[in-house]
């Protein structure tokens, strides 16, 4: 499908193609990308009808500076997050939570129905922050500057954050791409590019990280960024090997590989979601593509469905509404935002682009 042909025309031409057979697909909600300007960071709000096409309403200040510069500025998974429930299910005082690397905070919006609010703005513990991840009241940082660190904040009940003391964890010489809670919110998950390695943080008490990590060395080359599916099997995305691996994480934060590097014959692929059905999709912009795979709920064993199972133009950071059935990407090559149906069987159908006016730096996505 020629993604470019769509931008302008794509709502209107995805409604007539799709809006038939997707009717019963879901309930309206929202996505949200980031413009990542270097000047003012803003918020790119979409509303989601119900038959998954989405419209853009709004753009939000963050209050803060994006990094500029070129594609994939930041390198990273989880620029931008939506607070959820431990049980995967976004929480009923909804927060959007986005990084600022060009000034080195954080900011919390209040998602309502019509669109969101600021709420916080804090420095982020360290600078060049890259990726947030959320679990009940409890939120982690990445900073990928010198020194490298993930930090600690409460969320309060009014969207405002304030500082764990001694959460702080320095990370060591290397390159990192994201940290992520596990679905129970018992350990932290941090991985390291440049060196191949996954470091797992146990959480102890009062929401603090152990002092050191249980590393272990990727089954892949440059793992990226990572995922959780409905069991808590660790699903690791590898730049390098162009692949998928699957992990077993013990209580102890020492990883088995399930699955080790299931390569998908594509290039560039950083950004990896799962839904709770199982399907797993990444998105490769060296090739255009996005991948599917499935992932057992029963072993963790992770097996490759198809590697050009959709397309975009330089498609990055992807999220997947919380029904299952539709993925969004964005995709800075064509200044939108690309959307897709999830078939029952994995499978991917393009709905075309939406666009939003995005500079070549724009990152993250996230869906409600």
């Amino acid at each position: 499908m020629n993604i470019k042909g769509f931008i302008l025309q794509g709502v209107t031409a995805a409604a007539l193609l799709f809006g038939a057979v997707t009717a019963q697909a879901g309930s309206p909600g929202a996505a949200y990308t980031m413009t990542n300007a270097p000047d003012d960071n803003q918020i790119v709000v979409f509303s989601r009808d119900a038959q998954g096409l989405l419209t853009k309403t709004d753009t939000v200040s963050t209050g803060g500076k994006g990094s500029g510069g070129g594609v994939d500025p930041l390198a990273s998974q989880g620029s931008l997050v939506l607070a959820r429930d431990d049980d995967g299910h976004h929480r009923h005082g909804q927060w959007l939570l986005a990084v600022n690397a060009g000034s080195n905070d954080i900011s919390v919006f209040r998602v309502r129905p019509n669109g969101i609010v600021l709420s916080d703005r804090i420095g982020s513990g360290g600078s060049f922050p890259v990726s947030v991840t959320v679990s009940g009241d409890r939120v982690y940082v990445l900073n990928n500057g010198e020194p490298a660190n993930i930090t600690g904040f409460k969320l309060g009940h009014h969207g405002h954050l304030r500082p764990l003391a001694h959460s702080t964890r320095l990370l060591g010489t290397g390159s990192y791409g994201q940290v992520a809670f596990d679905p129970r919110g018992k350990s932290l998950t941090v991985v390291d590019k440049a060196n191949n390695r996954i470091l797992v943080y146990p959480m102890r008490r009062h929401g603090l990280p152990a002092a050191t990590p249980v590393v272990t060395p990727s089954a892949g080359n440059v793992p990226f960024g990572v995922a959780f599916d409905n069991r808590g099997h660790l699903l690791v995305v590898e730049a390098g090997s162009n692949a998928v691996s699957s992990y077993r994480m013990l209580h102890d934060g020492n990883l088995q590989t399930i699955s080790a590097s299931i390569a998908n014959g594509q290039v560039a692929t950083c950004w990896i979601v799962v839904n709770r059905r199982g399907d797993v999709i990444t998105t490769n912009p060296g090739t255009n593509s996005l991948s599917t795979f499935h992932v057992s709920a029963a072993t963790g064993q992770v097996s490759l469905l198809n590697g050009a199972a959709g397309a975009g133009d330089a498609p990055l950071d992807i999220d997947i509404t919380g029904n299952g059935r539709f993925a969004y990407a964005v995709d800075p090559a064509n200044g939108g935002v690309d959307m897709f149906m999830i078939g029952h069987d994995g499978s991917l159908t393009g709905m075309g682009s939406v666009a939003a006016g995005l500079a070549i730096y724009a990152q993250g996505m996230a869906v409600r």
